[in-house]
């Protein structure tokens, strides 16, 4: 029993005030301090391509129209949500400090899109961020892929779910990798090759920043 019960009120807003309301709540939590970020495949990824292998499918789309969205819930985005916060967790328990850990995968926006997903944890990256971190087999996680191009491209260092350095040149090497590979099996990779475009794109318009933020990423680590 609480001294207050929940109204039934209904409120409509725009998409930006949804997000600056959130975030009021974050800064709430953060208190003016930066937090590490983990990520880890949710929607895509390992998971998903195995049961499309399985079920002799190529797209998400399909597996959830032959198996339903109960079942896509709980077989993918749920074991994947589950493994993310573990993941979470364990980088937790490895800093030993009071550094606050964030971990997308509870958080939930009715009627948002994936986009409108993506911009927000792209902004939160961008601005109360200090390091992301990034769970085994990003690299076949559009989600996944797409954050590494945002701390790369915002200078965030990136660490791999060991906490070793994570270079553009190491995360470029497993993007081709997860794409050619998934490629080679039909699948579609658009989105992987975005962000490998991305990154390699930026590679050639300033071959020192790579440099600088592998530099930013080891005095994290000294520190």
């Amino acid at each position: 029993m609480t001294f207050y019960s929940p109204s039934d009120s209904k409120f409509t807003r725009h998409y930006r005030e949804e997000v600056e309301m959130v975030f009021s709540a974050i800064d709430c939590v953060l208190n003016g301090e930066q937090a590490i970020y983990c990520s880890s495949e949710l929607t895509t990824g390992v998971r998903l391509y195995d049961a499309l292998r399985e079920h002799h499918l190529t797209t998400a789309s399909e597996l959830k129209k032959k198996m339903g969205q109960e079942w896509f819930e709980s077989n993918i985005f749920g074991v994947n949500m589950r493994c993310a916060m573990d993941f979470a967790k364990s980088v937790r328990t490895s800093l030993g400090d009071q550094t606050m850990v964030i971990t997308p995968a509870p958080f939930a926006a009715r009627d948002w899109s994936q986009t409108e997903y993506l911009h927000f944890w792209e902004t939160l990256i961008r601005t109360r961020i200090k390091s992301v971190w990034f769970n085994q087999n990003w690299e076949f996680s559009n989600g996944c892929a797409f954050e590494l191009a945002v701390a790369r491209h915002a200078g965030v260092p990136t660490m791999d779910c060991y906490g070793n350095v994570l270079s553009s040149e190491e995360a470029m090497r497993c993007l081709e990798n997860a794409v050619a590979q998934l490629s080679a099996e039909k699948f579609d990779t658009t989105k992987l090759r975005e962000t490998l475009n991305r990154l390699q794109s930026a590679r050639a318009q300033d071959g020192t920043a790579s440099d600088s933020i592998s530099e930013k990423s080891n005095t994290y680590l000294r520190t």
